[in-house]
Order: structure tokens, then C-alpha cells, then sequence
């Protein structure tokens, strides 16, 4: 019995010694990844936005939108939300939208992580003035043929008092 639980103490120590590497090493290799997520939003690209996401119809994406909130089913529901977004973000004048990540906490188990973090969106609207949203996400992302692309998204904006 003693040795049982010697051999779980030291297989218990070795988890503790080698899970947070793991974990910081995935951790190193997202934050470019999210950094990458962040450029893309602010300029409107919806190119360098949809390689970031799985091309495929399981997507889900639960997108907040100011009057109404909506689930988007699938890369083709996807891409053409994108399409939109970058036609209006065009619109705005230069340095006119901003997102900015905080606090964001990753876990990296295999090929997939959880990402989730507090938001603030700024949007420079000519006619309306500064637009702020901000809001919580948690980001599912998976790494397919060595590139991690997000598989569900679910961003929601802070209730309103």
C-alpha cells in the first residue's frame, strides 16, 4: 500500500512539474494567434479574420450585435457575415474601430483550447461618434494540419444597468 501511494505522490509531482510547461507552451503559441485576431477585427479584413476560423459547416459563432444577438451555423453563414462586417468597417475613417482582448486565460488540453477573455470594441462612427461595446468570449480553437483555427465562438456584451 505504501508503495502505491509513494509511486501516486511522485506521479502527482511529475504532473505538477510538467503540466504548467505544457500549458505555457501553449500559451506562447496562441497569444500571436489572438494578437492576429485583434489586427484582423480592427482593420475589417475579412480575409486574414476568416483564416483564423475552421472552414467548415459545424462553425458555430454566437455574435453579439447591439439590437439583436444571433447564432451563426456554418462556414458559408460565416464568410458572409465577414463580407458584411469588412464592408462596414471600410466605411469607417482610418483607425476607426478598435478591439481590444483583456485578460485572456488559456487552456491548451491536445489540439484544442479554451480562451476566455473580457472585451472592448471602440467603432468611430461618423454620423453617431464613438460607439463602445464590451463584453466577455470564450474562444474554442483546435489545431488542424498545425494551425489553430477557431471552432465555436461564443461573445456576448456586458448587460446593460
Amino acid at each position: 500500500m505504501r508503495r502505491f501511494i509513494g509511486l501516486g505522490a511522485v506521479g502527482l509531482a511529475l504532473a505538477f512539474l510538467f503540466c504548467p510547461t505544457a500549458v505555457l507552451a501553449g500559451e506562447e503559441e496562441l497569444l500571436p494567434v489572438l494578437a492576429q485576431y485583434e489586427q484582423a477585427f480592427e482593420a475589417g479584413d475579412a480575409e486574414a479574420l476568416g483564416d483564423l476560423y475552421w472552414h467548415d459547416e459545424r462553425l458555430t459563432v454566437f455574435w453579439p450585435e447591439p439590437e439583436t444577438a444571433f447564432r451563426v451555423d456554418g462556414w458559408t453563414q460565416w464568410q458572409s457575415y465577414l463580407k458584411g462586417f469588412a464592408a462596414f468597417i471600410s466605411q469607417l475613417p482610418p483607425g476607426g474601430s478598435n478591439l481590444e482582448i483583456r485578460q485572456p486565460t488559456i487552456t491548451v488540453i491536445g489540439d484544442v483550447a479554451i480562451v476566455t477573455s473580457y472585451w472592448v470594441g471602440t467603432m468611430l462612427i461618423p454620423q453617431a461618434g464613438s460607439q463602445v461595446m464590451q463584453g466577455r468570449e470564450t474562444l474554442v480553437w483546435k489545431k488542424i494540419d498545425g494551425q489553430w483555427v477557431i471552432i465555436h465562438e461564443h461573445a456576448s456584451l456586458f448587460p446593460t444597468p
